[in-house]
């Protein structure tokens, strides 16, 4: 009785492949709306699908799902358009979104899509070099699209030179490793749209990019025209260089709070600290990162471009160096406070690098919080991770000789010897 009512659950795998993440258990523990979810699969395939639903009921019981065989129930599949086994149907007060497996990834954007009233808007500024969010390059931003867009967001590219003011409906926007300076009237937009209770995102590069470290001064951010270099040497384990530094230490930041234990990258990145707000406790400016003891920031970016050598100098920063920062404020027109977030690089949520370690959940935590969905900030799903064995040609001769040969002789032999001793 008391185990029928009360669970215990253990996920012995390396990467928790048997348990939900931790923002799909945030968003389930914090559902008010009842979910249906109908699995039109054949009944000889339904007892991973079941193994998946019932986790999700486990931690909400607002979760209600059915297993239904399509050759069964033909007309049902055609009501919904089902063509394909294994497609999911989530349904919550009229609306209805169709997945076509049953991966945590796909269910928990779904429920969000269904449970969220509107659609927020969050652009990226063009104009000034920035990479395009249609782009698959390397150093484009299609990833970071795709993944604003499964949590029921609209991206969209805005080119503010030509307009007096930026549009209103955006609810964020991202200013994303823009290689020349913004015109002074674009920087009046910005300032403008902050006051107004608008959230940015800055991800300004090291030179020769646009730091724009005079005018984010006004924002309390300190921006260094610098580069992180990081002696550690704990990065090349991921194959990562010196000019790549890697965090592993976070504040308790609502962005970072939940990123204990994981690892983002900032390829060729920029010092940004906090500068002290005004302590009337309607500001607050508070850094996010820390890079390791071993790293610095040194000044002499073109001699390390041209030599690829790093010295550090009696000017230059000495770690732990914070990488990115965040700041609240009240807005000047009604009660909604402005958020503004500074990276110190832009590449680290690229198409190269944003599915690297906790890129991508940093990224995306940065974007929830400027969008005042903190419901979502956690650390997302995980791709089954592939672990194989390595093993040297001599191991391998090893493991044929014993599982092979030797084992299978030594229950011969004792079956022959059993054998002898009854005769």
């Amino acid at each position: 009785f008391f185990f029928a009512r009360h669970t215990w659950r253990a996920d012995t795998t390396a990467s928790g492949t048997f348990s939900l993440s931790d923002q799909t258990r945030r968003i389930l523990r914090n559902l008010d709306k009842d979910i249906n979810v109908i699995a039109f699969v054949k009944k000889i395939n339904k007892g991973s699908i079941e193994d998946r639903l019932n986790e999700y009921r486990h931690y909400s019981k607002r979760i209600k799902w059915e297993i239904v065989d399509p050759d069964e129930k033909p007309a049902l599949a055609r009501q919904y358009k089902v063509k394909n086994y294994g497609n999911l149907v989530i349904l919550c007060n009229g609306k209805e979104e169709q997945i076509p497996n049953f991966s945590e990834e796909s269910i928990t954007n779904a429920i969000i899509k269904v449970t969220r009233e509107g659609q927020k808007r969050v652009a990226f500024l063009t104009g000034h070099g920035e990479s395009s969010i249609t782009s698959a390059e390397r150093d484009g931003y299609e990833k970071a699209k795709q993944a604003i867009e499964a949590q029921n967001y609209t991206v969209e590219e805005l080119l503010i030179a030509d307009k007096d003011s930026i549009p209103a409906g955006f609810s964020v926007v991202v200013v994303a490793g823009p290689k020349k300076i913004l015109f002074a009237k674009e920087l009046d937009m910005l300032t403008k749209y902050i006051e107004k209770g608008g959230s940015v995102l800055f991800m300004l590069d090291p030179r020769p990019s646009a730091g724009l470290i005079d005018y984010m001064k006004n924002w309390h951010f300190d921006v260094g025209d610098n580069l992180v270099i990081d002696a550690s040497g704990f990065g090349r384990m991921f194959g990562a260089g010196p000019d790549i530094p890697l965090v592993s230490n976070y504040t308790t930041h609502p962005i970072v709070q939940n990123m204990k234990g994981t690892m983002t990258f900032f390829p060729m990145a920029r010092s940004v600290r906090a500068l002290a707000a005004e302590d009337n406790g309607n500001e607050s400016v508070e850094e996010l990162t820390q890079t390791s003891p071993q790293s610095f920031a040194v000044n002499n970016i073109e001699d390390v471009y041209r030599t690829g050598r790093v010295s550090m100098g009696p000017n230059d920063l000495r770690g732990p160096l914070s990488v990115a920062c965040a700041v609240t404020l009240n807005a000047t027109a009604g009660q909604r406070k402005a958020r503004i977030v500074t990276v110190g690089d832009s590449d680290f949520a690229s198409n190269a690098y944003f599915g690297n370690q906790s890129n991508g959940d940093f990224f995306m935590n940065i974007v929830s919080w400027l969008l005042a969905d903190e419901d979502l900030i956690s650390i997302r799903a995980k791709d089954p991770e592939i672990r194989m064995v390595d093993m040297t040609p001599g191991q391998t001769k090893t493991v044929m000789w014993l599982t092979v040969i030797i084992l299978p002789a030594i229950a011969f032999g004792v079956a022959i010897m059993v054998y002898v001793r009854r005769k």
